[in-house]
């Protein structure tokens, strides 16, 4: 199997970080929509999900802040932070900033516009876009917390998209509950503040029917959402306890929930409780990855967390010409995408090599360990040359960048991958040191 080189890992490290911080507090870029008539200015703790401007011909739009973009994000800062010291000033500022903006946004207390503000600035070839008046005039009190996605400027989303989507908030909670163990001079009362409010709403709406992960319809029970719920309960009973013991009940009906989930044909998880047998995803992995449970129902060493992976790599193996002959496959989202003609995605790709590298530095399994490095060596092989930004998907085919070309989670994708990587270097470096 083929191996990353030390020096593009090292370059790319630094690369990512710098793409990473030029998304977060981007108070220097602006965007302008002709259609709509619409100038946007990021604000300070706002996350694009990517920098770049485009308007869907063909790179996609994504200038805007996601909820569960922006908390993946968020969970890498202090990996950022050791990529780039200098930029720890910068980076600390942009959390406390991040909490404001978070609790802003999704303030109970805020009422949406009765009327779409951009309805008379849009032309007619952008008015199907435009989101329905009577939606926005609907937004107040947890309602903000079933928004996929909002204007860096703090303004709620006037395009039309899918909701509601609960995995936003769960994973907002969970990393800022992980960048506070890390940074805890930062567990400040506004912290605090956001973790509750986010809990409060996992508990409300955990394991209801939704948009999952991929915000594609119809509303499911994904098991990406479920498990990014479980995991936020699981951790905010420890953080600040349950008294009432409502969070740890929450969390065992999202384990019985799991269950109905359960795959016959692969022996793992399939995509949703709805979804028919054989249908599985990455975004299940990437839940388990996010929860990096080593022991219970979740754990990532459990059997059917890696049923499920083994049986994603046999499909995403099969689909793709560009896996012909590879030791380990591409990774794309599931069998049946179509979005950008259904390709392999960086942040799919990098969350098999973590997921690997965590599952060496736990087992010691020296095969996991090798998958791993063979996939961030397909990952050196396909990316753009200098490192920099990493795009959201290569081709399929020839394993040229597609679609975004420039994807905020791609770069915390591969800061959790290359420390990962770390991580397992040590734990069988002194494993091996102490079987001598």
């Amino acid at each position: 199997m083929g191996t990353p080189d030390p020096d593009w890992i090292a370059a790319q490290h630094v690369a990512s970080a710098q793409a990473m911080r030029n998304a977060c507090s981007a108070t220097h870029l602006s965007r302008h929509r002709a259609g709509f008539g619409w100038t946007v200015r990021p604000v300070a703790g706002s996350v694009l999900a990517s920098a770049r401007v485009a308007n869907w011909d063909p790179e996609p739009d994504y200038f805007h802040h996601w909820i569960r973009d922006s908390a993946i994000v968020l969970r890498a800062v202090p990996l950022a932070i050791a990529a780039d010291p200098a930029a720890r000033s910068f980076w600390l500022r942009f959390i406390g900033d991040f909490i404001g903006f978070s609790l802003s946004i999704s303030d109970p207390g805020r009422n949406g516009p009765a009327v779409n503000p951009l309805r008379g600035s849009t032309l007619p070839s952008h008015s199907r876009f435009l989101r329905p008046d009577a939606e926005l005039a609907a937004l107040h009190g947890d309602a903000w917390q079933g928004e996929p996605r909002v204007a860096p400027d703090g303004s709620p989303d006037p395009e039309n998209w899918s909701r509601p989507q609960d995995d936003g908030p769960a994973l907002r909670a969970s990393a800022l509950m992980s960048v506070l163990a890390d940074l805890p001079d930062l567990a400040l009362p506004s912290a605090e503040a956001l973790i509750a409010r986010d809990l409060a709403h996992v508990l409300r709406v955990a394991g209801r029917a939704c948009i999952g992960p991929w915000e594609e319809a119809p509303p499911r029970r994904s098991t990406f959402t479920l498990l990014v719920a479980w995991d936020a309960l699981d951790r905010g009973i420890v953080r600040l306890g349950d008294p009432g013991g409502l969070m740890l009940a929450a969390a065992r009906r999202i384990e019985a929930l799991m269950v109905q989930a359960e795959d016959p044909e692969t022996g793992g998880w399939r995509e949703s409780i709805e979804a028919p047998n054989g249908v599985l995803d990455s975004a299940t992995c990437l839940a388990l990855l996010n929860a990096r449970r080593v022991d219970g129902p979740f754990a990532m060493t459990g059997q059917r967390a890696l049923a499920t992976a083994a049986a994603l790599e046999r499909e995403f193996a099969r689909l793709y010409p560009i896996n012909r002959g590879r030791d380990v496959p591409a990774i794309g989202r599931w069998g049946g995408d179509a979005y950008f003609d259904g390709n392999p995605w960086y942040p799919t790709t990098l969350g098999f090599a973590e997921l690997h590298y965590r599952i060496a530095a736990e087992t010691g399994d020296h095969a996991a360990f090798a998958k791993a490095e063979a996939w961030l060596h397909l990952i050196q092989r396909v990316a753009p040359r200098p490192a920099g930004p990493l795009p959201e998907q290569f081709d399929r085919v020839t394993g040229s960048p597609a679609s975004c070309l420039d994807l905020t989670w791609s770069a915390a994708a591969f800061l959790e991958a290359a420390a990962a990587r770390e991580t397992a270097v040590r734990a069988m470096a002194g494993a091996e040191a102490r079987g001598r």
